[in-house]
């Protein structure tokens, strides 16, 4: 059902049930609760409808029929209320004492491992939700991320009219020229009030949140309690107002599962001064009449620039309006980030307020470290790592933990950037090329530092304690490792950061397949992967990696090999190069 609230229902209902029974350990009690609510709000998610659900239910019963014939174990159906002379009655009752125990005596039977891991699901369900926060978002970062800011235009008769009407108001207010001014709608005149409204929940609004977001599973609720009419003055350096002139990110919440809230900026004049940047995008807008932009108030990171060239011969005009978007069938996460939004917006303004005129030492401070120093430390944070990749990291440590298995970390970990390279190779259009760009680096750089703490913790301990010895160096494997990095450098160094990230791919880089003719592309075919399969395989010899796991590199190596041949016939959602090449001929 679009609607989680029948499951809802049955989850409680059941729940109740079993902490009412005290014939059953709490302890297996509150498993069965977090494996019960966890399938719930990721069959919420996931939507699969009835074809989903009856392949699963036939997989799970030919699944588990097929163990217990493989193991030659008899069922508890046929022991039980499934045999023939079972009376219908007694069935009854033993089919729904079956039912009800079941999670809790699987979970019983369990190991230790898996019963430590079943309390680090919510965890593993944060994470996801962390992930899965549009239509086009698979819920893993293994997967193709596209651009997440909207573009639209208010263009209905209607609106423009209503937007006239605001404005109108706006300027009637003799708002002044040295400062921003601001009103929520609550304090709007009657006339501007519902022509506010009337825009909040105009056509133009429905179409611009169906670009990303499929109107028959999500709902995009207006947040009124930040809705505002903006009407900007010139920078003024030395107040937090210069926040907005560098880039930042506006709310705290990136590690919100599932839902978001999207600012909208709706441009009501013909404002040519004042644009906004959006460096994920690498993309510039300059909001004039009935042109929206709309972007995640948690997660996007944007700039305001000043064009100094062209200025604005009027006051700047501007609706901010906000959206909560949430699946249907999991509003409740909806309605918190919601109230959580609300509530951060009302006391971020309060201080922002606050430093904007600052008029003592104390004030400035707030406004020049705490508000504009610390917005430029956690935008950097997520623009060089991704907050909810180091979140993805400490979930898969914690469930390695749980397990007791670092093969655990090392599979949920060291092949992400090969599938997003492979993905991202693929689909190409409408990719976020900055975001890739800082996942791929990261993941890969995890992997790496997860292969150099394998290979130098044992040297260090025998350092420390004094026992190291020449002997003890695998210099082979060191000369492997320095001879590939040295070659994949140098091929960075020659294509260039982006080119080496599929900048000519993916449109970033303006140049032609074949524009490197320098080393080591002159004297080894695809230098950039080869030579990092030769580290690897160095890496391969120590007897910490290729003999604690043997699997490891060459799962790697596979990966590389993959995406290697990927690229030699320019496999993706489009004509090869070198077919284009031939067309033009």
């Amino acid at each position: 059902a679009k609607s989680g609230r029948p499951g809802c229902v049955l989850a409680v209902l059941y729940l109740f049930f079993l902490f009412s029974d005290f014939t059953v350990p709490k302890e297996l009690v509150w498993q069965t609760a977090i494996i019960i609510v966890s399938v719930l709000v990721l069959s919420c998610k996931l939507q699969l409808g009835v074809k989903g659900f009856a392949v699963l239910l036939a997989l799970g019963y030919g699944l588990q029929d097929l163990a217990h014939f493989t193991y030659n174990e008899p069922t508890f159906q046929g022991a039980t209320w499934g045999k023939d002379s079972t009376p219908l009655n007694e069935a009854v009752g033993l089919f729904f004492q079956h039912v009800f125990y079941l999670t809790p005596l699987v979970c019983a039977v369990q190991t230790e491992a898996v019963q430590n891991f079943t309390y680090v699901i919510p965890l593993v369900l944060f994470t996801f939700g962390c992930y899965a926060i549009d239509s086009h978002s698979s819920g893993l970062p293994h997967t193709f991320v596209k651009v997440r800011a909207l573009f639209g235009k208010f263009e209905e008769y209607e609106e423009k009219e209503d937007m006239a009407t605001v404005r109108g108001w706006a300027m009637d207010q003799k708002p002044p020229k040295q400062k921003t001014s601001h009103w929520w709608v609550s304090d709007l005149g009657k006339d501007a009030k519902a022509a506010f409204h009337r825009l909040e929940v105009c056509k133009g609004v429905k179409d611009t949140f169906a670009q990303k977001f499929d109107p028959d599973l999500y709902n995009v609720d207006v947040v009124g309690g930040m809705n505002e009419l903006y009407i900007s003055g010139p920078n003024r350096a030395g107040t937090s107002d210069q926040v907005f002139f560098s880039e930042h990110i506006d709310g705290p919440y990136i590690t919100f599962p599932f839902a978001s809230i999207y600012r909208c900026i709706v441009g009501l004049d013909m404002n040519t001064e004042i644009s906004t940047i959006f460096p994920n995008l690498m993309a510039k807008k300059t909001a004039q009449v009935g042109d929206v932009l709309a972007f995640d108030f948690n997660r996007e990171p944007h700039l305001i620039a000043a064009n100094r060239d062209t200025p604005n011969k009027d006051f700047r005009v501007v609706l901010k309006l906000h959206y909560c978007v949430y699946p249907k069938s999991l509003s409740f996460f909806g309605h918190l980030l919601h109230w959580l939004t609300t509530r951060y917006n009302e006391l971020f303004r309060a201080l922002f307020l606050f430093t904007l005129t600052p008029s003592d030492g104390f004030s400035k401070f707030v406004g020049e470290y705490a508000v504009n120093g610390g917005t430029v430390l956690y935008n950097g944070i997520d623009k060089y790592l991704g907050t909810v990749n180091i979140l993805y990291e400490i979930t898969a440590f914690v469930v390695s933990m749980a397990l007791d298995s670092w093969v655990a970390l090392f599979a949920l970990t060291h092949f992400v950037h090969y599938c997003r390279y492979i993905s991202t190779y693929y689909v190409r259009k409408n990719a976020n090329y900055a975001i890739f760009k800082r996942d791929v680096l990261f993941f890969k750089s995890c992997a790496l530092m997860q292969f150099a703490f394998l290979i130098v913790k044992p040297l260090f301990l025998k350092w420390k304690a004094g026992e190291l010895g020449a002997g003890d160096v695998n210099w082979v494997g060191f000369g492997m490792v320095a001879v590939g990095y040295y070659i994949s450098i140098a091929a960075t160094a020659a294509l260039g950061i982006d080119g080496t990230y599929f900048g000519i791919e993916l449109g970033v880089v303006k140049a032609d397949y074949q524009f490197v003719k320098s080393f080591p592309y002159n004297v080894l075919p695809h230098p950039m992967i080869l030579s990092q399969v030769f580290a690897l395989m160095g890496m391969h010899t120590f007897a910490e990696v290729g003999g604690a796991y043997p699997w490891l590199v060459p799962v790697h190596c596979l990966f590389y090999f993959t995406h290697m041949t990927q690229e030699i016939y320019d496999y993706h959602d489009g004509t090869p190069w070198f077919k284009k090449e031939k067309a033009v001929e």
